[in-house]
């Protein structure tokens, strides 16, 4: 059996379990996606249970033999970040990309830092699309699935701004000449998107539309349910 002490975490999912607990997933640096059970924090007015909400910085400990751990204690280490409207909804989104396409148990403590930084972003005055793609591209980056922003994927010719480009999510962007079959995007809004420069509305739907192919297969075809809160 394991124990691990104050873990620092944050909540990204809970549910009811039994009577009188929660499931909780946690996220960590070290231990990646986690899943405890919260005991008895559903009985009268008990301290932890406001803790278990998302956006909030934690340190936990928890024992287990196998996936599912027992929570032993849970105390913040500061105050939950206040966001709401759409950036509530992205927060939530990026909650459930965590827990729907991380692997339980893979160590991943910068995109843990990446996690936190962009909570903090969003609490602020960033641009909420600026935060969510960036995220997204870290995301992919730590699963093994990016692709190269900079060069042609056949050439390696260093990407050029007047020239339309396909994606093949297994390879990455290939010069062609446009038709109607495949969405195409130009060479300067797939340069901007390597800079994190989103300035034109043109940008924004390019990187929306790249990331949701990109993440389409850890995703498998079950729609978000924090993308249905946008519309």
């Amino acid at each position: 059996m394991q124990r691990v002490e104050l873990q620092p975490a944050f909540v990204v999912h809970a549910r009811p379990y039994r009577d009188t607990s929660f499931l909780v997933d946690f996220f960590t640096p070290d231990y990646g996606r986690l899943c405890a059970v919260a005991r008895g924090v559903r009985r009268g007015k008990n301290s932890q249970r406001p803790l278990l909400n998302p956006f909030i910085p934690l340190l936990i400990s928890f024992q287990g033999k196998g996936s599912l751990q027992l929570l032993l204690s849970i105390e913040s280490t500061g105050y939950g970040l206040p966001l709401t409207g759409s950036r509530l909804f992205s927060g939530l989104y990026l909650n459930e990309l965590l827990r729907r396409v991380l692997s339980e148990w893979d160590s991943c403590p910068s995109l843990f830092e990446r996690y936190t930084e962009a909570l903090h972003a969003l609490a602020g005055d960033q641009d909420v699309e600026l935060v969510l793609r960036r995220f997204e591209k870290q995301l992919l980056q730590e699963l093994g699935y990016a692709i190269d922003w900079h060069c042609e994927a056949h050439s390696g010719k260093a990407l050029a701004a007047d020239v339309w480009y396909r994606l093949e999510p297994q390879e990455g962007f290939i010069a062609a000449v446009p038709d109607e079959r495949d969405r195409y995007y130009f060479g300067a809004h797939l340069i901007a998107i390597a800079e994190d420069t989103y300035e034109s509305p043109e940008t924004k739907r390019a990187a929306k539309h790249i990331s949701r192919t990109l993440l389409h297969p850890l995703l498998g075809d079950q729609p978000l349910q924090s993308r249905q809160l946008f519309l």
